[in-house]
């Protein structure tokens, strides 16, 4: 594959393999809720190094064991995903995105969850000093946080296979394997963002708040994390596969009109809200740990799950769950306008976010 070619002006623009020389140019968009999406991004830039710790350094200690326990396995494990998306994204998908306004949103996207993993190391490492090591190593010494990502990797790994040996399709002219891969991994990569995510998030902010705000740096930059997954990232995933639902000449609809996409993404959430339930019992269960436990994981990861899917015109059971109270809360409680107000009252950190009037 050519770094950049100019043999010829692309005549078949496709958001996945059609013909593109690498060339970003914006004077002609294929889709307008690309563009939005990219600015909505744009309009949310921040780094790690925004939020203040100190109050975080000074508070964490006093948590009791459980709290602490329940704080760094899932800090331990979002570091980890958000690496896994860094690089998937960046090595892996981006090879296949072939449209140059998603080219460049999914660029930004890889940035976005860069600036992610970081921020945890950086938070962490501002907390806890030399010991934050221990805690980013959970990945490699508790089990259940080691195969938290494997699922995601089995389908980054999938799309590369084939990427790499295109000969293995050669009597497959058109592509439906390579085109089932990627389904899978944008419907993947939709559960975690759309489910896995915000649960993650739901730990800490529930934390906090029922503590005495005693991780609010971690809670500052989780809303910005929240945002840009909640406001950019999930609404990508949901864009490109109704258009590649509806678009004939994206060339995916046969696996729509078929079935096959929904019996596939129905497998998919049910392995993926079993998995979740299971984790929320590993973080709670006989531990003590104010405003959570499994049984109201539970139910915000199956309300979620009713909800994406829901998006995506499939009806699942989950679709029944009634949405409790937690769930209005943490919509509440990870609203960045309500933060970057606060905050101007009460720390030094500068917030620049003006042009969130690009919100979706």
């Amino acid at each position: 594959m050519k770094v950049v070619s100019v043999d010829h002006k692309p005549i078949n623009e496709k958001i996945f393999l059609g013909d593109y020389g690498h060339y970003l140019r914006i004077d002609s968009i294929s889709h307008e809720v690309a563009r939005t999406l990219k600015e909505a991004s744009e309009g949310n830039t921040w780094f790690s190094k925004e939020i203040d710790y100190k109050s975080d350094k000074t508070k964490f200690s006093s948590l009791p064991e459980d709290v602490q326990r329940a704080f760094k396995l899932n800090i331990a494990y979002q570091t980890l995903m958000d690496s896994g998306v860094t690089s998937g994204i960046s090595s892996i998908m981006n090879r296949i995105v072939t449209s140059p306004i998603w080219s460049i949103l999914y660029s930004r996207i890889a940035i976005e969850e860069t600036i992610h993993a970081e921020s945890y190391s950086y938070g962490l490492s501002e907390v806890f000093g030399h010991q934050a090591t221990e805690t980013l190593d959970l990945v490699y010494n508790d089990d259940f946080v080691k195969t938290r990502m494997a699922k995601e990797v089995e389908l980054f790994d999938s799309v590369d296979k084939l990427n790499s040996n295109p000969m293995e399709n050669v009597f497959d002219n058109d592509m439906t394997e390579m085109k089932q891969a990627i389904l899978k991994l944008l419907f993947g990569i939709y559960l975690l963002e759309g489910i896995k995510f915000p649960f993650s998030f739901l730990v800490t902010f529930v934390i906090n708040d029922n503590y005495d705000n005693a991780i609010a740096g971690f809670t500052r930059t989780l809303k910005l994390i929240a945002h840009d997954e909640l406001n950019v990232h999930v609404p990508t995933g949901l864009a490109v596969m109704r258009i590649l639902k509806s678009e004939e000449e994206q060339g995916f609809t046969e696996l729509f009109k078929s079935g096959w996409f929904e019996k596939m993404a129905l497998e998919m959430l049910e392995k993926t809200v079993d998995e979740e339930v299971k984790w929320g019992k590993y973080l709670f269960d006989g531990k003590n740990v104010k405003g959570i436990n499994s049984a109201v994981s539970e139910n915000f990861i199956k309300y979620w799950a009713g909800q994406r899917l829901n998006a995506l015109d499939i009806k699942t059971e989950y679709l029944n769950v009634k949405k409790s109270d937690i769930v209005d809360w943490f919509n509440d409680y990870r609203d960045i306008n309500k933060q970057n107000s606060a905050l101007q009252e009460t720390t030094n950190t500068s917030y620049q976010k003006g042009v969130l009037k690009n919100d979706l």
